[in-house]
């Protein structure tokens, strides 16, 4: 499995698909058939789906395709045929997901359907649909990430073997991190917690934004493993283009999540509190990612800013206890976020000016981690009421507001 067994094409009398193109079929078929039933259970007019995936499918592929030969243009001014063989690879979900939306609002609009309902119904399809569309890469060998020297950690899943020819046309084979394993399972997931939730999120839009929260984080570190990123030169070093939309997005998200908390006269501690950690965690992620590529004198400042995120932790623990009284599930999140952040500094110990692309990664999703963490507290915030049924959820609600 280190390699594509089945090699990159399905060949079946005579005839040779790209499991790239095939792959993508079946995600898309998989996606139409699941936004079809959430489009029944969101009371959405019949066909609206079909006539969405129907705008939306080239929309997508025009979009994913565009968006990638805008950062590659290199690769084909010389041959600018080779942009239309999109079984080739090429095709950036960013893109992809800009297409998506444009036919969203083309549909909202034509057919005067509420448009955060439709990408409601939409996200959990897409989501899966990027966690089989990842295999593709698998049988394309790309979305590769750095090369592993050590053979502790040559093997599949965590590695793959990628092809390299040499200038006498010999084959070489070198093992890269599987990032599109991880990206794959990570979609996964989401699209687990998606399903599993979706129906307790009673706001239009909910399930969207919470796609776009979860996967912009995880995309945010694993993007920063790969070999074949898109690329943008800051101060002397590259930075990855999706890194940069992913931090925006997961931002942007956190700010829609906040200003819909009700009007008050000032700022809550907790809330202060979250928004330390959104600003600590994309600044020591960054940091990182400026460490990883060039500057190894960014360790200890890195290594401070996973100490104010642990500060910050402890002080919203306390805070939360003293308010609440008792130990509720914010309490017991900022708490388990403070011990990942204590085990991290702890092996980050003796590590400076060593190779720490693996424990970059490990403080990267520490420091993500309070993202996902502040964008609960600010959706738990707004209007809690309304979907607490029991006493204890009602209880727990007054002690989140006092806070």
């Amino acid at each position: 499995m280190s390699r594509p067994p089945l090699g990159s094409t399905l060949d079946i009398l005579g005839l040779s698909m790209p499991w790239y193109s095939l792959l993508m079929m079946i995600a898309v078929g998989v996606g139409i058939f699941l936004s079809m039933r959430e489009e029944r259970r969101l009371s959405l007019p019949r066909d609206t789906i079909l006539n969405f995936a129907l705008l939306a499918i080239p929309l997508g592929v025009i979009g994913a395709r565009l968006y990638y030969v805008a950062f590659t243009w290199s690769r084909f001014q010389s041959n600018p045929l080779e942009i239309f063989r999109v079984w080739n690879g090429g095709l950036a979900i960013y893109g992809a997901v800009l297409g998506g939306l444009l036919a969203a609002l083309i549909i909202s609009f034509t057919s005067k359907v509420s448009l955060l309902t439709l990408v409601d119904a939409a996200a959990p399809s897409l989501v899966l649909g990027q966690a089989i569309g990842r295999w593709g890469n698998y049988a394309n060998m790309e979305a590769y990430g750095s090369r592993l020297y050590s053979e502790a950690f040559q093997f599949f899943p965590l590695a793959v073997e990628i092809r390299l020819l040499g200038a006498n046309g010999t084959e070489y084979w070198y093992w890269h991190m599987a990032t599109f394993f991880y990206e794959s399972i990570w979609c996964l997931l989401i699209f687990i917690l998606l399903m599993a939730y979706r129906k307790k999120m009673k706001r239009s839009g909910d399930v969207f934004f919470w796609y776009l929260l979860l996967y912009c984080v995880g995309r945010t570190v694993i993007e920063g493993l790969r070999d074949d990123s898109l690329l943008l030169n800051v101060a002397a070093a590259q930075v990855r283009i999706s890194q940069i939309l992913s931090a925006a997005a997961c931002l942007g998200v956190l700010i829609f999540f906040f200003l819909r908390l009700k009007k008050r006269r000032k700022l809550h501690l907790a809330e202060a509190l979250c928004w330390s950690g959104i600003v600590a965690g994309i600044v020591c992620t960054f940091m990182g990612e400026f460490e990883r590529n060039a500057y190894q004198m960014l360790f200890l400042p890195a290594q401070l800013c996973l100490g104010v995120l642990l500060l910050v932790d402890v002080v919203f623990f306390i805070h939360y206890i003293k308010r609440a009284k008792r130990l509720y599930a914010p309490a017991i999140w900022m708490l388990t976020a403070a011990s990942l952040c204590i085990l991290t500094l702890l092996l980050g110990i003796g590590r400076m000016g060593g190779d720490n692309v693996m424990f970059i990664t490990l403080r990267q999703w520490v420091a993500m981690l309070h993202l996902i963490l502040a964008g609960a507290w600010f959706y738990l915030r707004t209007g809690n009421e309304k979907r607490c049924g029991t006493r204890h959820a009602n209880d727990e609600t007054i002690h989140m507001q006092e806070a």
